[in-house]
């Protein structure tokens, strides 16, 4: 196979205009998510968001937690202890014991 430069040229433009259009795409990322901790003893971290999904851990006030994402579509309402009712649950990252799962917004705050 024999490349000419041009033909080498060409191709190295083609590909660095690809990679120009990929990176464009692709949403920034935070360099530093939001983090919070959790608001009462003992508080479960699920694999989904839903109160019946299993259980990977718990939270509790001083773990902190490392914001991951969120979910509200389809989220199970859950009545919070000051009586509020809440449909969001969000992804978190447990700073101490590093398990990731879905705990309601009932049971963390952000910092």
């Amino acid at each position: 196979m024999n490349i000419t430069r041009s033909t080498a040229v060409r191709t190295t433009a083609a590909a660095l205009t690809l990679l120009g259009a990929l990176a464009a795409s692709v949403p920034a990322i935070a360099a530093d998510p939001p983090q919070g901790d959790f608001t009462a003893t003992g508080v479960r971290i699920h694999s989904g968001y839903t109160l019946d999904s299993p259980v990977r851990g718990h939270g509790n006030p001083g773990d902190g937690y490392t914001w991951m994402g969120g979910q509200s579509t389809g989220a199970e309402e859950v009545r919070c202890p000051d009586g509020q009712v809440k449909d969001h649950w969000t992804y978190v990252h447990n700073n101490r014991t590093g398990v990731e799962g879905y705990v309601s917004d009932c049971f963390i705050r952000e910092n």
